[in-house]
């Protein structure tokens, strides 16, 4: 247990790079505390897509740090991600041009295709950027980007893996972990969710509930950023230390390209 500046017992939740705490306030009250957290987080809990905050500041060498709502409850599993609550949160998100606004005066950038892949690239640990055959994905993108029109771009979250989001005791379905958020087209994480965790033989019907039209030319862009979405999350598990998550992760890749080579 440890304090910080304005008096909070702290205890560090695991698995946060030591960035996430429980705190407890001098009237007993938890909360939780993270460090080095987007600015944008207020404006995403007052569109309730994050749990509420409570205080914010910025502290010299840590940066911004907020305080939330400490809420009783769990993260989801895979199998919860079909839920219609998940696509619905997704919808309030993508569609918020009050957000979009926000996240614009905060300085973020629109992010074309090209630029995505190639921040990919730059950004991959050695060993991914020796794999020749992520390498050779990543060509292939470059050779077939999908088109992006800077006016219908969106906030998007970036990463859905099922442990950035949590359900409370009470129901309520909240996204954390906002790192990795940038304006982008939605389908990065539409395709993310597709390829990820629902069923083929449901996307037709999930794409029609979200809002987009079930046909070839969604299907190619859900090809193109579903691999975006495996090469990002590779990267995530090598940087986790996690081989064998990664190793995985490859696998899937590689059937997912031989699958939809079949459908396309």
């Amino acid at each position: 247990m440890q304090f910080d500046s304005n008096g909070l017992q702290l205890q560090s939740i695991a698995g946060n790079s030591g960035k996430a705490y429980k705190g407890l306030r001098s009237d007993g009250t938890p909360v939780f505390v993270k460090y080095e957290v987007p600015p944008i987080i207020p404006a995403l809990a007052r569109e309730q897509l994050t749990p509420p905050v409570l205080a914010t500041n910025r502290e010299v060498g840590v940066g911004q740090r907020v305080e939330q709502e400490w809420l009783d409850g769990r993260t989801l599993t895979r199998s919860d991600m079909g839920k219609k609550q998940v696509r619905q949160i997704l919808v309030r998100l993508h569609f918020s041009k009050r957000l979009l606004n926000q996240a614009l005066q905060l300085n973020y950038t629109y992010q074309e295709p090209r630029t995505l892949v190639e921040k990919w690239k730059e950004d991959a640990p050695n060993r991914l950027r020796q794999n020749t055959y992520l390498q050779s994905v990543c060509s292939d993108l470059l050779a077939h980007l999908p088109s992006f029109h800077q006016e219908v771009a969106t906030f998007i979250h970036g990463d859905l893996h099922h442990k950035n989001w949590v359900e409370t005791n009470s129901g309520l379905v909240y996204l954390t972990d906002w790192e990795t958020a940038c304006i982008t087209d939605r389908m990065m994480d539409v395709a993310y969710l597709l390829t990820h965790y629902i069923p083929r033989s449901a996307w037709e019907e999930w794409l029609k509930e979200y809002g987009y039209k079930y046909n070839r030319t969604v299907l190619s862009k859900v090809y193109w950023y579903g691999q975006l979405g495996y090469l990002n999350q590779i990267t995530k598990h090598v940087e986790s230390y996690d081989m064998e998550a990664a190793n995985k992760e490859i696998y899937a890749l590689r059937l997912f390209r031989q699958q939809f080579n079949k459908d396309l």
